[in-house]
């Protein structure tokens, strides 16, 4: 049976005594924390940097392959573009019936004239009615037969767009604008076509775009038919349509069958600017190829690698700085607890080595024997230190360097996806121009016969809602502005260009000035409208990446990101593909960083003349590829290391050497013949017992061995400079007593 020795039970003691906190404190904990990080992140390499995701092992689907998010979010974007497009065609109408509002055309008392006026200037208008809620009967009509029973027990209190299906034809979309004055109680019903989700398909993509209203029934369809038998097909149309009804965004993916998958995108048809809600949502229907994966698991060597650079480092810190600090605690414990016979293991470690020859030094003087000569050290636990971080720093260089630099291939279907979004932005940017154009050819043909002074309102009206235009008015002959609406004009004042259409201002500057132009009949005014540059560029956002507009010259004339009006392309591909877009070839390629892709703006019509090319390029590492996942995740991998690397050297340079070394100089100070200074422990860790051990042994070697095996805690603060007080021996005599010949003296000298 083993007992405890004296000694060891003194050191316990005197280790009662001393207080060492838990964490964050202890030379121990720094290791031991920074070790569990870099298994965190030695998991995380091994099971994120993966192709076919962490989950691929355990799931059977991705073993056939899956679909690339890149492709998911490029047809969510795409939805939500068509989503939009369709908003904008429903609420046209919309539109000009409240800048027609400001011109006075709804002052007459002739119904039929009203129809006549509103039909001749809004040539696109199917069919116009006015229509008496009460009677429920049409009092006047023009052009096609506007199916007004649809708004029958509908409570129309302002403006509403509402849409209907035509079996086999384009949905017609009825606005409805209660009248007042003489007409109250009565609507002006404005039946048009709703447009938006034609336009260019991926042919190879079997795609397929519906309208469906919130209940389920498919109002219009464009591109390639759904068979009714491909019951999962219709399964993920039905949950699309149900999750667009209730005003969600998003995409389904379906299961793999055979080299295809499905995958629907959905978005809600939101107007803005008119009464209730359209009911409406686009639901984008399209096959694609499943991509095979060989590289499955490429973060597993990087991370077995981590692995053993994680266990040797805190192996190595463990045994070369970690348990000599506590070895020479426990042996500092014995000595500062009055066990003296035992001699204080030394050490080879430089930081720890000065404070066991130290202690060892204070244990001989007590018990006035000659020190043996002291061991020699041979390693830092610094460069220790230094040497696991820079292991760690190693790996992170090398992983981001490899991995984290790879190339991603993309796949044909994802440049074909990404050349039909910048098809469709241009045909947006397009129709947007000649919508405007028509906008002020209404407002010209509205305002025929009137002074300037009578537009204004009109005016104001297309400027305050249209925000396709910054500045809406009117010039004259020579180019100056009469009535103006909205911002200042940016167009210098000349001569305007005759006839009407568009046309771009300027080719230098701080601004872009892009304008359309119409005269005013039976008068020599010009009404003019200033496009909103950013508004235009805003346009352009859903093709994804940075999209451009340049024009003949290759001059930046609108950008989705931050650019400087007019610079001029430099990058080679960008130049490439704007020359093919102008000779009409195709313009769509993937360079090594990413996928270009060029579209001429109009080929005939009002918008030609202004031979403007959209470009668009989409960073290669910005698209879900499964290669770009493995690169991100590398890189993330890589700086995790990089900062536990840095704070494996703080953290052990802050919490353990340096204060190792103040103790290490107080002690050799100590062990030098110098006992004047108290040693304050600072830190409550292993490194503090051994400075508060340190002290002991200094009031011992001062007051004598009585000191050992109790800690007596000086008072002041640590800075303050501390004296040693010698002990002052005084010799006091005897005191002799008075003699009587000296009483006698007293009693005379009292009178008495």
């Amino acid at each position: 049976m083993n007992r405890p020795q004296p000694h060891d039970d003194r050191a316990a003691r005197l280790r009662a005594q001393i207080p060492e906190a838990g964490f964050p404190r202890g030379v121990g904990v720094a290791s031991a924390t920074t070790f569990a990080l870099l298994l965190l992140i030695a998991a995380f390499t091994a099971l994120y940097l993966s192709t076919a995701g962490p989950l691929s092992l355990i799931r059977a689907d991705d073993q056939a392959g899956r679909v690339s998010d890149e492709v998911t979010a490029s047809q969510q974007r795409t939805t939500a573009g068509l989503a939009q497009s369709v908003a904008t065609s429903a609420t046209a109408a919309a539109g000009d019936l409240q800048v027609a509002a400001g011109s006075g055309v709804f002052d007459t008392a002739d119904d039929d004239a009203l129809l006549s006026r509103l039909g001749e200037t809004y040539d696109d208008w199917r069919g116009i009615a006015v229509y008496d809620l009460a009677s429920q009967k049409v009092l006047a009509t023009r052009g096609e037969p506007v199916p007004v029973e649809t708004l029958r027990g509908v409570a129309i209190a302002n403006l509403t767009v509402r849409p209907v299906a035509r079996p086999g034809d384009t949905p017609l979309v009825l606005t409805a604008l209660p009248l007042t004055g003489t007409r109250a109680g009565k609507l002006l019903v404005v039946s048009t076509a709703l447009r938006g989700t034609g336009g260019e398909l991926a042919k190879d993509t079997q795609q397929q775009v519906r309208l469906v209203t919130s209940d389920g029934a498919v109002l219009h369809t464009h591109g390639t038919d759904v068979a009714a038998t491909d019951r999962p097909a219709q399964e993920l149309l039905a949950r699309a349509s149900t999750a667009a009804a209730a005003g969600q965004t998003g995409v389904l993916t379906g299961e793999p069958a055979g080299k295809r998958a499905a995958v629907v995108s959905y978005a809600p048809v939101s107007p803005s600017g008119t009464g209730g809600s359209l009911g409406l949502a686009v639901v984008s229907f399209s096959r694609f190829p499943v991509d095979t994966v060989p590289a499955r698991w490429p973060g597993l060597i990087p991370a077995a690698a981590l692995l053993a650079i994680a266990v040797a480092g805190f192996v190595l810190l463990r045994r070369t700085v970690v348990a000599p600090i506590r070895r020479l605690r426990t042996d500092a414990l014995a000595v500062a607890a009055g066990a003296l016979g035992k001699p204080v293991r030394q050490s080879r470690i430089r930081e720890v080595n000065g404070l066991t020859t130290a202690v060892e030094r204070y244990r001989c003087r007590l018990r006035r024997r000659k020190p043996a000569k002291p061991v020699r050290p041979f390693l830092s636990a610094q460069l220790v230190i230094v040497l696991v971080a820079l292991a760690l720093l190693g790996w992170s260089g090398a992983v981001a360097a490899t991995l984290g630099r790879q190339h991603a291939e993309v796949s044909a279907t994802t440049l074909s996806e990404h050349g039909v979004r910048v098809t469709r932005s241009a045909d947006t940017l397009r129709r947007s121009l000649a919508e405007g154009l028509t906008d002020l050819q209404s407002v010209a043909r509205l305002g025929q016969g009137k002074e300037p002074d009578r537009l204004r309102g009109m005016l104001d009206q297309l400027a305050g809602s249209e925000s396709r235009f910054r500045s809406v008015y009117v010039a004259d002959a020579d180019g100056s502005v009469v009535l103006q609406a909205g911002r200042e004009a940016l167009r210098d004042p000349g001569k305007l260009p005759g006839g009407e259409g568009l046309r771009q201002h300027n080719t230098s500057g701080r601004v872009p000035v892009v304008y359309a132009f119409t005269p005013l009949p039976d008068s020599k005014n010009v009404l003019v409208g200033e496009y909103d540059v950013p508004r235009m560029a805003a346009l352009l956002a859903p093709a994804g990446g940075r999209v451009r507009v340049v024009d003949e010259g290759k001059r930046t004339i609108a950008d989705t990101e931050g650019y400087l009006a007019f610079d001029a392309l430099s990058d080679p591909a960008l130049i490439k593909s704007v020359d093919a877009a102008q000779s009409g070839k195709d313009a769509r390629e993937t360079t090594p960083s990413a996928l270009v892709a060029a579209q001429r703006l109009a080929d005939k019509g009002n918008a030609a003349s202004l031979k403007w090319v959209v470009v668009a390029e989409q960073p290669i590492g910005s698209l879900g590829l499964a290669d770009n996942t493995v690169r991100s995740g590398a890189r993330v991998a890589a700086l995790l290391t990089g900062v536990v690397a840095l704070m494996l050297f703080a953290w052990h340079f802050l919490v353990v050497v340096r204060p190792l070394r103040r103790v290490g100089a107080e002690a050799r100070r100590i062990a030098g013949g110098d006992t004047g200074a108290v040693v304050y422990p600072q830190r409550q860790d292993e490194i503090g017992t051994i400075a508060s051990c340190v002290e002991i042994c200094r009031q011992a070697l001062t007051e004598g061995r009585v000191r050992l095996g109790e800690v007596r805690r000086p008072t002041g603060a640590a800075t303050d400079e501390t004296e040693l007080i010698q002990r002052i021996e005084v010799d006091v005599e005897p005191r002799r007593q008075p003699a009587k010949s000296d009483y006698l003296s007293w009693l005379d000298g009292a009178g008495v």
